[in-house]
C-alpha cells in the first residue's frame, strides 16, 4: 500500500510546500528590501563583530520568518567554512506563559542543537540559574548567536501589574554579551505582527535592545502567485491542472496577503489529490481544501492559548452565544464580569480587567475576534466590544475539551443566566 501510494502522489518534494521550509534565495519573492536589510544588519557577523539587535514586524505570513531564517541559515555555512561557530537559537514564543518557562526553552533549544545535555530541571531552581546554564552551553559551543524571539509580544507573563516577560528577557538577552555572561558577540531579533508592545517595556529593556526596524507588509495577489510558481516543482510537473495557481492565488489575496495560508492551501490540496489517488490537483481539491482551513484554523489556534487566555476567549465567546440581545457583539464590561464568575466557578486565578481586555484584544491578531472602541455617550466613559469572525459556539467546544472548563459548561443555564442578567445591567446603565 505505501508503495503504490508513493507512485500516485502528486508530490515529488512536498517540503517545499511546508510553511516554515527554509527555502533558497531565488525562490524569496517580493521581500527585495527586507532581505536586504537583515543581510546588511548580520554581515558584521561574519567579521567578528557585534551585529544590532533587530524588529521584524508585519502582519502574519508575510515572511518575517522566512527572511531571518534564510539569512541565518547562510551565515552558519559561511561561519562553518571560515572555522567559526554561529548559533541560531529560535523559538516561538506564543505557547510560553512565563519568563522562566521562556529561558528554560532556550537551554533547550541551544542543548539540542549542540547535542549537550539540558542540566537544568524545568522546575525546582531559579530563572538565574536556568540563565547561568544558557550562558554555559553558549560559550562553550558557539563564537556569536542570535537569539530569534517569534510572537515576542505573547509572553506576557502571568502577573498583570508587573513588568512583562518579554521586557525582562529582552533586557537580560541584549546586555548578554556588554556584561561578559556571553563571550561572544550577541544579536536579539525580535518578530511580532503588533510593534505597539514596544510601548509597555521598561525603559531600561528599551535602551539595551534598541533595535534597527524591518517592516514586512502585506503581499499583493501578483507576489502571491509568484510564491506559488516558486514552489510549484513540489509537485509534479504534470500534477497541477492549469486553473490551481490563480485560484490558490485569490483564496490567499482574500486572506489579507498571508503567503503562509497560501501555502498551507496549495499543499492541502495536493494532500487531498493523494488521499483520493487522483492522479492531478484540480480546482475541486483547491476549494475543499479552503473550506477546511476556514472550518479548522480558528479552533486550532485556541488549542494553543494558554489557560487564562482560553478562560477570556470562553467567557467573551459564551455572551456571544448565550445574549438575546440582538446582535453579538461583547461589550468588554459584560465579558469581564462574566469571566470573573467563571473563574470564580473553577477556582483559578483572577487578572484584571485590563488584562482580560488585553488577553482578548490579543485574539484579534489571529482572525478569531474583531475588536474596536464605544463610547457610552457623555460621561459614560469608553469600552471595547469585541465580535467574532467564526462560530462561538465552535470555540467554547474546544476549550472545554482541553481545560478545566467542563465545571463550567454542565451549568449552561445557569451561565446563560447570568450573561443576560449582566447584558441587562450593561444596557439599561
Amino acid at each position: 500500500m505505501l508503495d503504490d501510494e508513493g507512485e500516485t502522489s502528486v508530490f515529488v518534494n512536498r517540503d517545499l510546500v511546508e510553511p516554515d521550509t527554509i527555502i533558497d534565495e531565488e525562490r524569496i519573492v517580493g521581500r527585495d528590501d527586507q532581505l536586504e536589510s537583515v543581510v546588511s544588519f548580520l554581515k558584521p557577523t561574519l567579521q567578528g563583530n557585534r551585529p544590532p539587535n533587530m524588529l521584524l514586524y508585519g502582519p502574519a505570513g508575510t515572511g518575517k520568518s522566512l527572511i531571518i531564517g534564510a539569512v541565518t541559515q547562510q551565515i552558519i555555512e559561511l561561519c562553518q567554512s571560515k572555522g567559526k561557530r554561529f548559533g541560531v537559537v529560535d523559538i516561538n514564543c506564543q505557547p510560553i506563559n512565563t519568563l522562566d518557562q521562556a529561558v528554560f526553552e532556550l537551554v533547550q533549544t541551544v542543548a539540542k542543537d549542540v547535542d549537550a545535555k539540558i542540566g537544568v530541571p524545568e522546575t525546582g531552581v531559579s530563572t538565574k540559574q536556568k540563565y547561568r546554564r544558557l550562558y554555559k552551553l553558549i560559550n562553550e559551543h558557539y563564537d556569536s548567536v542570535i537569539f530569534i524571539l517569534d510572537e515576542i509580544d505573547l509572553l506576557v507573563g502571568r502577573r498583570a501589574n508587573d513588568e512583562p516577560a518579554y521586557s525582562k528577557l529582552l533586557y537580560q538577552l541584549s546586555r548578554a554579551s556588554n556584561t561578559n555572561e556571553i563571550e561572544g558577540q550577541v544579536s536579539v531579533a525580535a518578530l511580532t505582527n503588533d510593534p505597539k508592545f514596544m510601548e509597555d517595556i521598561d525603559g531600561r529593556a528599551e535602551s539595551s535592545f534598541n533595535p534597527r526596524d524591518v517592516y514586512f507588509p502585506d503581499y499583493d495577489a501578483n507576489q502571491l502567485r509568484q510564491i506559488l510558481e516558486n514552489r510549484r516543482d513540489a509537485f509534479r510537473s504534470d500534477a497541477l491542472t492549469d486553473d490551481v495557481l490563480p485560484l490558490v492565488s485569490a483564496f490567499a489575496a482574500q486572506s489579507h496577503g498571508d503567503a503562509r495560508k497560501a501555502i498551507d492551501l496549495f499543499r492541502g490540496a495536493g494532500d487531498l489529490a493523494d488521499e483520493r489517488g487522483d492522479e492531478k490537483v484540480r480546482e475541486d481539491h483547491v476549494r475543499e481544501s479552503q473550506e477546511e482551513i476556514d472550518k479548522d484554523r480558528s479552533l486550532k489556534l485556541v488549542e494553543g492559548l494558554t489557560t487564562q487566555k482560553k478562560i477570556s476567549l470562553y467567557a467573551t465567546a459564551s455572551v456571544a452565544h448565550f445574549s438575546n440581545w440582538s446582535g453579538s457583539s461583547v461589550p468588554s464590561p459584560v465579558g469581564f464580569r462574566v469571566y470573573q464568575w467563571i473563574t470564580e466557578e473553577i477556582d483559578a486565578d483572577q487578572m484584571t480587567r485590563e488584562t482580560y481586555v488585553k488577553y482578548v484584544k490579543e485574539l484579534s491578531t489571529y482572525g478569531l475576534i474583531s475588536s474596536s472602541r464605544k463610547s457610552r455617550g457623555r460621561g459614560g466613559g469608553m469600552y471595547m466590544e469585541f465580535t467574532f469572525t467564526g462560530d462561538p459556539a465552535a470555540m467554547m467546544n474546544r476549550i472545554v475539551d482541553d481545560t478545566r472548563m467542563e465545571a463550567v459548561s454542565d451549568q449552561e443555564e445557569l451561565l446563560r443566566t447570568v450573561i443576560n442578567s449582566q447584558l441587562k445591567k450593561f444596557h439599561n446603565q
